[in-house]
């Protein structure tokens, strides 16, 4: 049975919790710093009323910061190494400085809240700071399946929102003025498939010939290039980013162009020629380093006078491009490499007004045919 005692000006109590399986020895609760002895005695029933019915949780003592190291190694597994690469870089800077020291059994969802609060005080973006939360949240759900906690305090907590931004793509036009003036440069086929294929940067610079059938007019993404250009990773951003994409007759044009080319640089770098077989690389066959696709990138939009926009908006181009030809959302899924449909229409919801005008149009158009 437990016990109060005074101590001083305050009163504590020892609870017993049974004994342990792994020890054979028997577990007490101690706590310090009631005022009187009836607060000691309330605490010490409540905690003798959970041990009797097999509900009482004993807190983890464990730091946050190594909570984290050891639900890290389990979730890297899961996960590509460039996401990997993103949470440690979260975790270093973002969350191990701020909360790194506070004890896990101590988060609690006002803390959270308040550390929340203050990353949007500091400027974060709230899609940086969802990304923070899901790292906090993950790790969090972990610690209640090891039966570290009893529940998870980050479920609580409420996230900023900020006004979507709108998104920037260019009109037919516009894609035509860009496509003209980035003809004459060498990098033109990367430029092409981001605009006719909807690829992202890193799958456009880890394509391999082996991955194109051009007599197919197909193309399988199946390796990409990490974000600093240094090392191939197999697959892609996610298990449905792995996918094929039908091309069109001027985008096998364009390839088949720029493969007679490659094979004449090859030809001539003779033996100095490093052969990734990549489809877009340097006349000595390397991958083209992403931040030197990106320079060439901004000085041809000035040299076309076209609006600037991101590389990856060329991908934003390619879905509103589509949508608005009456292309179904879930071929347009299927070629971005969504997971699913719902993913596609969230993104390029502010197509579908358009959409719905042109859709009334045509019912116009087949009733006053049928007069």
């Amino acid at each position: 049975m437990g016990y109060v005692k005074k101590e001083g000006s305050s009163w504590y109590f020892v609870a017993e919790l049974g004994v342990d399986p792994l020890t054979g020895k028997r577990k007490r609760k101690k706590q310090r710093g009631f005022k009187t002895k009836k607060d000691a005695e309330k605490a010490l029933a409540l905690i003798e009323a959970e041990v009797f019915k097999g509900t009482y949780f004993e807190p983890s003592s464990i730091y946050f910061k190594d909570h984290l190291c050891e639900w890290f190694k389990v979730k890297k597994n899961s996960i590509n190494i460039q996401t990997a690469q993103v949470y440690e870089n979260y975790m270093n800077n973002r969350i191990i400085p701020v909360l790194g020291h506070v004890q896990l059994s101590q988060l609690t969802p006002m803390l959270l809240q308040n550390y929340v609060n203050d990353l949007k005080e500091e400027g974060l973006a709230s899609s940086t700071i969802k990304k923070i939360y899901n790292i906090i949240k993950g790790s969090l759900d972990y610690a209640v399946n090891m039966e570290l906690l009893l529940s998870n305090p980050a479920k609580k907590i409420q996230l900023p929102k900020d006004k979507k931004k709108e998104m920037t793509v260019w009109d037919i036009d516009e894609i035509k003025a860009f496509l003209k003036v980035a003809s004459r440069d060498r990098l033109y086929p990367a430029f092409h498939l981001a605009i006719t294929t909807g690829m992202r940067r890193g799958e456009i610079l880890g394509l391999r010939w082996k991955d194109v059938d051009l007599d197919k007019g197909v193309l399988y993404v199946r390796q990409t290039l990490s974000k600093d250009g240094k090392k191939f990773l197999s697959g892609a951003k996610t298990d449905s980013s792995v996918r094929s994409i039908k091309l069109s007759n001027e985008t096998i044009a364009v390839l088949k162009k720029h493969k007679a080319r490659v094979a004449k640089e090859k030809l001539k770098c003779g033996p100095d020629y490093v052969d990734y077989d990549l489809v877009i690389c340097t006349s000595k066959g390397t991958p083209v380093n992403p931040e030197n696709l990106k320079r060439t990138f901004e000085r041809l939009i000035k040299e076309a006078k076209v609006p600037k926009i991101r590389f990856h908006d060329l991908r934003h181009t390619h879905a509103t491009m589509l949508l608005a030809q009456g292309v179904h959302a879930k071929v347009i899924s299927e070629r971005l490499g969504h997971s699913n449909i719902k993913t596609t229409l969230d993104i390029y919801s502010h197509v579908l007004p358009n959409m719905q005008e042109e859709a009334a149009n045509q019912i116009d158009a087949l009733l006053s045919k049928s007069n």
